[in-house]
């Protein structure tokens, strides 16, 4: 029997580190993750965090890696590849990866650049070096506002496209011109046979972009607010797999998802701790 898996939205991280969602109902539910499922670390997740510390100033480095150490409160952990990345491996078995400065895995890279942030004590000793978790007598240097500068560039390209959509420039793309151009950006050519299975895979991550390209034609929509749904929609690539479970505290998800059979796997977690 397959073992169902979980991955945590940002929001949860945010609200445990905060108190907003009390200390004791969520000891419950982390307890009940470990029991019940093989956790996850998304990429957009922890990216989301690290984005939280750059941002922020090193006098409050210690509260804002608060909700990163959340994140990692559940030991037996496995780090997911970029979203596009994970969906070409699982669903056509395809050897893709994003490129590492360092000759690891980017799985690898993400547990590592994790542990090596909440060892330092700010960016500026981040960047000149901290020693290699698990290996001391190794440095590991990581540049905090490069990562966030780069990996926030898709949140505005994303916006940008829902802009031109609602000034008529261009128009929401179908299914499958989105499955071909997923492809053509991790390098592989698009056939049909591909495309199909992987917008087959995708639906409940299609289906939240429809409802916003349907929102963009609002001429009064204020889309500059929407820079967050890119990490929705690429939080729903994982949902290719047929095990993985998206834990969140955001209705929203669930609601811009309606049509998708995937809906069922987004899991919200006020009815999560209430049953138990």
């Amino acid at each position: 029997m397959i073992r169902q898996k979980v991955f945590l939205d940002t929001n949860i991280c945010i609200n445990v580190a905060n108190e907003t969602i009390p200390r004791d109902e969520w000891l419950k539910v982390r307890n009940h993750i470990g029991a019940h499922y093989s956790y996850q670390i998304s990429f957009v997740t922890l990216k989301e965090l690290l984005a939280k510390i750059s941002r922020g100033k090193d006098d409050y480095v210690e509260q804002n890696k608060k909700p990163l150490r959340v994140l990692c409160e559940i030991h037996q952990r496995q780090f997911l590849p970029y979203p596009a990345v994970f969906a070409l491996r699982t669903v056509l078995g395809l050897t893709v990866a994003r490129r590492s400065p360092l000759h690891i895995s980017e799985e690898e890279l993400y547990e590592t650049v994790c542990e090596a942030v909440l060892q330092c004590s700010g960016k500026a000793q981040l960047k000149r070096g901290v020693p290699y978790p698990g290996m001391p007598r190794k440095r590991f240097s990581f540049d905090l506002d490069d990562f966030d500068k780069h990996e926030n560039g898709a949140q505005t390209e994303h916006v940008d496209l829902l802009q031109r959509m609602q000034a008529g420039s261009v128009e929401m793309s179908n299914v499958i011109e989105l499955a071909a151009l997923l492809l053509r950006d991790c390098g592989q050519a698009p056939d049909a046979a591909s495309c199909n299975l992987l917008a087959n895979a995708l639906n409940g991550a299609y289906a939240f972009s429809r409802n916003l390209g349907e929102l963009s034609k609002n001429a009064h929509a204020k889309l500059e607010r929407r820079e967050t749904d890119w990490g929705d929609i690429m939080q729903l690539y994982h949902l290719c797999d047929e095990s993985m479970h998206f834990l969140t505290c955001d209705e929203k998800c669930r609601d811009q998802t309606q049509g998708s059979a995937q809906k069922g796997r987004i899991l919200l977690y006020k009815e999560l701790a209430s049953s138990l």
